[in-house]
């Protein structure tokens, strides 16, 4: 009985967990705008244009969102614009692609859906309910309008299930997870050499010569980064409460508003004990009857309800407890089940009820009534709900004209002095951005090296940092990069130098001694020679404790050596150490699998790489029979 409840929750759940993924996928994915008529055409798919307004949206709502999951670590110098936007045009080319074969195929999202959808995502939601100004605004700050937000939506969905429709249709096979099981199990036996970079390292000095050399041939390595010194104008939620009083009426209104709610809500509470007899697979309901009879008569001989639940009540959760449910309201359990309770004095035992879990036997042990506080024990929270609802009225209001003004004005100084805000001014950042929570938040990074913001000087848009604080920023500062003087870097000149010249020395030695043990010089004398000596595990496994994991994963990609030969490869291990690998044999894995759990892991792991495959060569297909031509710029 319990459990059904939970099951209905957590269905609940993973509806609003579905649709905020939904709701980001739209919003930080390659989403399309409406075309652009006065745009020329980059593509046609089967005759659908792909407008070169489509191209550019998506190749900086891409970037934004390269910039949004990498943080810190993304480096725009890396970007090469032109692959990106290749690549971006692929993307687009397989959305209409799977659009057009969607439509083709009958799919599509009912309104209702989409609307119920909308409505869940908690973006969206101002106290737990939808509120359609910040709908807008949310939707402004990422460029959309709401016809285009439930247009992207729509096709999202439809391309997620044709997706999953694909993917989902892949299965594995007993003799594919024990071959999988057989290789994750195999065990190899190996032997290496350590060259330590530390010795060789030590004993180079680089010339000044090379120095100079190494400067000037890697000058843009040793660049000042780009940065940018913002002013900004912030707004705060919490700045705006202040404002707002809340008089005496007020509250007392809000409180009357409260307690009527209260009273149509609040229904008394009874603690209820249960003896529950299960009908369907596991008794038809004549013997339930028959059961329920049994316990009648026992009750009826002054025998102990809760003794009785143990005996012979079928839900495991209150059986242990006498049967005891605790406090139960109206309307949970059905409309059955409240009829015969409310009927129930205090200790009066029912007759069996049938309710939708079977034949149940109830008794009231307890009545709690429902009481309603008084307004000096809800003011203080009433106060704090009226304010919560007029400074969101107010914030919105406020930030859409802050907005506003802003995009019309030629710096901050008239929406700042409009609306009571100070211009503030960042420290220098870069495109990685800063150390605080201004500089450091991925949009305001994107904003202010926008390209209209910093090279045309223009304020940004709307940017919402949290729920509760937007602001909006211009470029005070562009520094452009610069290279550093020679003496500040000398020092990463001269590590880099003695890396480069230990790796080259290290590697032409490892590859000496490979040759020499290729050819059949005896392995001992080999190590002995060099002054090393070999380290060895036998029926080492793809995780071996102790062993290097750059070690291991070089021995498991060697080829299968010759009955009583070896094979030999190197590697570089993380801190500059060369090894030469010499492998001996290798060891089938167990192929069987002892553990079911374990089994359905790998099943679920295979099936899924296998459906990500088969999803890819659909959409081979699809541009296989498709009709696309690529414009050049010039056409």
């Amino acid at each position: 009985m319990l459990q059904t409840m939970r099951e209905k929750s957590k269905s609940w759940v993973t509806f609003v967990v579905v649709g905020v993924i939904a709701f980001m996928m739209a919003i930080t994915g390659l989403e399309t705008l409406a075309p652009n008529p006065n745009n020329s055409d980059v593509a046609k798919v089967n005759g659908e244009e792909i407008s070169r307004f489509q191209l550019s949206q998506s190749v900086d709502q891409q970037r934004r969102a390269m910039i949004q999951q990498m943080g810190e670590r993304f480096d725009p110098s890396l970007v090469d614009d032109k692959l990106l936007q290749n690549n971006v045009l692929d993307s687009l080319i397989e959305r209409a692609l799977l659009l057009q074969a969607a439509r083709s195929g009958k799919m599509d999202v009912s309104d209702v859906s989409l609307d119920q959808l909308i409505l869940s995502i908690p973006e969206f939601q101002q106290d737990g309910q939808f509120n359609q100004d910040r709908f807008q605004m949310v939707l402004r700050s990422v460029g959309m309008t709401p016809l285009q937000f439930r247009s992207v939506l729509r096709e999202d969905i439809l391309m997620n299930q044709m997706q999953s429709g694909i993917a989902g249709s892949e299965f594995v096979t007993a003799a594919e997870i024990r071959q999988l099981n057989s290789l994750e199990r195999q065990t190899r036996d190996i032997a290496w050499l350590t060259l330590e970079a530390d010795k060789v390292r030590d004993s180079i000095q680089p010339s000044e010569e090379e120095i100079v050399a190494y400067y000037e041939t890697h000058s843009e390595r040793f660049m000042t980064e780009e940065q940018v010194v913002i002013q900004y104008v912030e707004m705060k939620k919490a700045d705006l409460k202040s404002d707002i009083e809340i008089s005496d009426q007020e509250l007392r209104d809000e409180y009357h508003r409260y307690t009527d709610q209260l009273k149509e809500t609040s229904r008394d509470k009874q603690q209820v004990s249960t003896i529950l007899i299960e009908t369907g697979d596991k008794r038809d309901l004549a013997a339930a009857e028959e059961r329920a009879a049994e316990i009648e008569a026992r009750l009826a001989a002054g025998e102990s309800f809760a003794e009785l639940a143990k005996t012979y009540s079928d839900d495991p959760i209150t059986a242990d407890k006498g049967g005891n449910m605790g406090m139960v309201e109206e309307g949970f359990f059905g409309i059955a089940f409240d009829d015969a309770i409310s009927r129930l004095e205090i200790d009066e035992v029912s007759e069996p009820v049938e309710t939708e879990f079977g034949l149940q036997i109830l008794t009231v042990t307890a009545r709690e009534k429902a009481t309603l506080p008084s307004f000096d024990e809800v003011k203080a929270q009433l106060l704090s709900d009226l304010q919560a609802q007029e400074v969101n009225v107010l914030f919105l209001d406020q930030s859409r004209l802050l907005a506003d003004i802003s995009f019309e004005a030629s710096d901050l100084t008239q929406p700042a002095e409009q609306m009571g805000l100070e211009i503030k001014v960042s420290e220098p950042f870069g495109r990685q951005g800063g150390t605080d929570e201004i500089t450091s938040n991925p949009r305001v990074i994107a904003e202010a090296f926008d390209e209209e913001v910093l090279d045309l000087g223009a304020n940004s848009e709307l940017i919402e940092i949290s729920p509760e604080e937007v602001l909006v920023l211009r470029v005070k500062d562009h520094r452009q990069p610069e290279q550093k003087p020679l003496e500040q870097v000398r020092d990463s000149i001269v590590q880099s130098l003695k890396a480069e010249k230990t790796r080259d020395q290290l590697q032409e030695q490892a590859e000496q001694l490979i040759v020499q043990l290729q050819e059949g010089v005896d392995s001992k004398k080999v190590a002995t020679d060099a002054g090393l000596e070999w380290s060895g595990s036998d029926k080492a496994a793809r995780n071996q404790p102790g062993v290097a994991r750059q070690l291991l994963t070089t021995a498991f990609k060697m080829p299968h050596p010759a009955e009583g030969e070896q094979v030999f490869d190197r590697t570089e291990l993380p801190g500059g150490d060369i090894v030469v690998i010499a492998l001996s044999q290798v060891h089938a894995g167990e192929a069987a699998i002892d553990d079911v759990a374990q089994a359905r892991m790998m099943a679920s792991y295979i099936a899924a790489g296998n459906g990500r495959v088969l999803f890819d060569q659909y959409v081979r297909s699809l541009k296989d029979d498709a009709k696309i031509k690529i414009y050049d710029e010039d056409e």
